[in-house]
């Protein structure tokens, strides 16, 4: 009998793990949700909550507000992805607009910090779910994390400057989501005045917009950046109607008019509209292939721009005055080299290493300065994989570390609140992207690997080695200090270095390895060569 009830009691135990628990209900403005407990018990899991609404009638638009429900809304579904293009076809749906919430599983004695996280994916893939970014390494440290989809590829980013597409609904949808944030995160034990808006890649580039948008004023107080800036070469589409047309040429139809290109677009369903491909023609200029990018809008009746300048004359004369945390990884280029042939790479000698952000009298000005960047990253060499190595410091510091450096250096001359600055070094079992490019026996951090050790996802499930678990511990105490207190190794940190923010005179980084430690501006040659092409040739408008 004694051994029957220790069965059944086993029994029990494992059916409650197969169970969802369920989590306390909240009552927000929309209605009554109830969520369900993590596997662990450590967390209060609320997922797939919509926070605003899109359809085929509001496509290219911001998005509308967020439907209420009577009776008790379930949020335990992540099945919720935006439209998108993958190996198998079209996933996800226009109607999108979902918002997740962890909460720790802890008495509260006080409301939380806020962690809003804005996934990155070229403005073309990903989604905030806990495939990438799970939320138990972050939400040990007594904060509330924040994810969310917003609007990808076409429907997120198609610009034609008229009322049917103003631009840039996936940073409205981003407006959206923090707005949200503002008006129920106290439900869950929030704080909605100390919120920390995060991201990587182009989720960092889209907080380095919203840095630089009057939109998004008072929605967040503090934010971290990481691969990313919006005066990156990559991040805004300064000819969207062309672009918008080479897509819809790709279906037959030439034309030019915003107004013609809108009612062919406006007609497809969404997944012919996901599934349009193109190609820009390749000239001379060193001009990114992603095709939906942010755009700057004009002032349209009716509507609320995101932009209406560049981010560079913005920062340059009025950047908002709040704590900010910018980094990189070391060697962020190497994804993008695991996607290049030796064609594709070959195509580049005899045009410019820089893009059509930078504006020359002539041809022959733009072709020497062009021959400067060549022989600074190549030597007398032609340009070719067996250079890859070169070819990754000339993407890392072109795309991602020097545009950092500029966007600090703005800040730092112009603002009060603390300028902090890291390189991501490590090399350990969790650099899930260096090892996916081709780079696992090589040095340094890839694009992408640093968000490895912030976030528990499935796409990482195996057992933490006592080297990984250091750099987590590491990383999630600074980013979540930084988050409750504007300083990610205040006095109360028992953290080994104490990090400098940067200043007008001195532009100070935290080296983050198996060792952390403070030291100089990496790479300072290189920056010294786009300073001076920036300072020279940068393209302070649209025409």
């Amino acid at each position: 009998m004694r051994y029957r009830r220790k069965y059944i009691v086993l029994f029990t135990l494992v059916v409650m793990n197969l169970i969802d628990q369920p989590a306390p209900e909240v009552k927000i403005a929309q209605g009554t949700l109830s969520g369900k407990m993590s596997a662990d018990g450590t967390v209060f899991e609320y997922i797939g909550i919509p926070y605003a609404s899109t359809n085929s009638s509001t496509r290219f638009q911001a998005p509308g507000p967020p439907p209420s429900w009577e009776g008790v809304y379930n949020a335990v579904d992540e099945i919720y992805v935006c439209a998108q293009n993958s190996f198998i076809g079209v996933i996800g749906s226009e109607d999108c607009l979902k918002i997740n919430v962890y909460v720790p599983a802890m008495p509260k004695t006080k409301p939380l910090a806020v962690m809003v996280y804005i996934h990155g994916g070229a403005f073309y893939l990903g989604s905030g779910s806990k495939t990438l970014h799970g939320p138990g390494f972050l939400t040990k440290k007594d904060v509330i994390l924040v994810t969310f989809n917003y609007r990808l590829g076409a429907l997120g980013f198609i610009c034609l400057n008229i009322k049917e597409a103003p631009g840039n609904a996936g940073l409205k949808d981003q407006i959206a989501a923090l707005k949200w944030v503002q008006k129920n995160i106290a439900a869950f034990g929030g704080d909605p005045d100390n919120v920390t808006v995060f991201g990587e890649s182009a989720g960092a580039t889209s907080v380095s917009l919203l840095l630089a948008s009057e939109a998004s004023t008072g929605l967040f107080k503090r934010a971290i950046v990481q691969s990313g800036s919006s005066l990156s070469n990559w991040v805004i589409n300064r000819n969207p109607v062309w672009i918008a047309s080479l897509l819809v040429k790709s279906l037959g139809h030439t034309t030019e008019d915003p107004n013609e290109i809108y009612k062919i677009l406006s007609k497809l369903s969404y997944k012919e509209l996901t599934v349009i491909t193109t190609k820009k023609p390749i000239g001379l200029f060193f001009d990114t292939q992603i095709l939906h990018l942010p755009c700057i809008e004009t002032n349209i009746p009716g509507t609320e721009p995101v932009l209406t300048d560049l981010p560079y004359n913005i920062f340059k004369s009025r950047p908002n005055d709040i704590e900010v945390l910018y980094g990189t990884t070391s060697k962020e280029g190497y994804f993008l080299v695991a996607l290049e042939t030796e064609e594709s790479v070959k195509e580049r000698n005899g045009r410019y290493l820089f893009a059509s952000d930078l504006t020359f009298s002539s041809e022959f000005e733009a072709m020497n300065e062009a021959e400067k960047v060549k022989e600074f990253y190549f030597g007398k060499d032609e340009i070719s994989l067996q250079k890859h190595l070169n070819i990754t410091d000339l993407y890392t510091q072109l795309y991602f570390e020097i545009p950092v450096i500029f966007e600090t250096e703005f800040l730092v001359n112009r603002i009060k609140s603390g300028v902090y600055n890291y390189i991501f070094n490590y090399s350990g079992a969790r650099n899930f992207m260096k090892t996916r490019s081709g780079y696992s026996d090589h040095e340094g951090a890839c694009h992408a690997d640093d968000i490895f050790y912030l976030f528990d996802g499935y796409l990482m499930p195996f057992r933490i080695n006592n080297d990984d678990s250091r750099i987590i511990e590491y990383m999630t105490s600074m980013w979540t200090n930084f988050a409750k207190y504007g300083n990610p190794t205040p006095d109360s940190s028992d953290l080994p270095v104490k990090w400098t923010p940067s200043t007008k005179d001195n532009l100070n980084f935290l080296y983050i390895d198996s060792e952390l430690k403070m030291g100089s501006m990496p790479n300072p040659e290189s920056y010294r060569l786009w300073k001076e092409i920036y300072k020279n040739y940068y393209k302070t408008d649209l025409a």
